[in-house]
């Protein structure tokens, strides 16, 4: 039978990975009995990376629907992890930033987060480490346009021309 592209196609180990990952933490976050959901820890690990952002912004870079930030970030901000506040340039718009105690929510998801890198990683050299984490972030660079990403000045616009 044909196939799209040849053998371990990028995009195939790519999403493979990505989707692996996330299980792995998902599962290691639930085993270590940590207060927020995996879900809510990766909100606010998004919100932390990229502090002021406008929620349909964090969404987008998520990749989930703004609904769904939209409840972790409720959760979050019950829980005094964040705070949104209006955007000065769009009185529409909310910004997030995170909390002094959202420090201790990463103190305690540290470890687990890791570990399930060192499981990720296990096998590799400390030269294929570097080398993979600088292919990667080139192969990102080449991909988006987004500003923070690139660590240039941020642009509070939503992506869509990024994906």
């Amino acid at each position: 039978m044909s196939q799209l592209l040849p053998g371990n196609a990028l995009g195939f180990v790519v999403v493979d990975i990505a989707r692996l990952y996330r299980q792995a933490f998902e599962k290691a976050v639930v085993e270590a009995g940590l207060a927020l959901t995996p879900g809510e820890i990766r909100a606010l690990a998004y919100v932390a990376r990229y502090e002021g952002s406008r929620q349909a912004v964090l969404a987008e870079r998520m990749g989930v629907e703004p609904m769904t930030l939209s409840a972790y970030l409720d959760r979050l901000e019950t829980s005094g992890l964040i705070t949104r506040t209006v955007d000065p340039t769009d009185r529409r718009a909310k910004v997030i930033a995170p909390t002094k105690a959202a420090e201790q929510v990463f103190e305690e998801a540290r470890p687990v987060a890791l570990a399930v890198y060192e499981r990720t990683v296990n096998g590799l050299d400390e030269e294929e480490r570097k080398s993979l984490d600088s292919a990667l972030q080139k192969m990102r660079a080449n991909l988006t346009n987004d500003p923070q990403v690139l660590g240039e000045t941020p642009v509070e616009q939503p992506l869509r021309g990024a994906a």
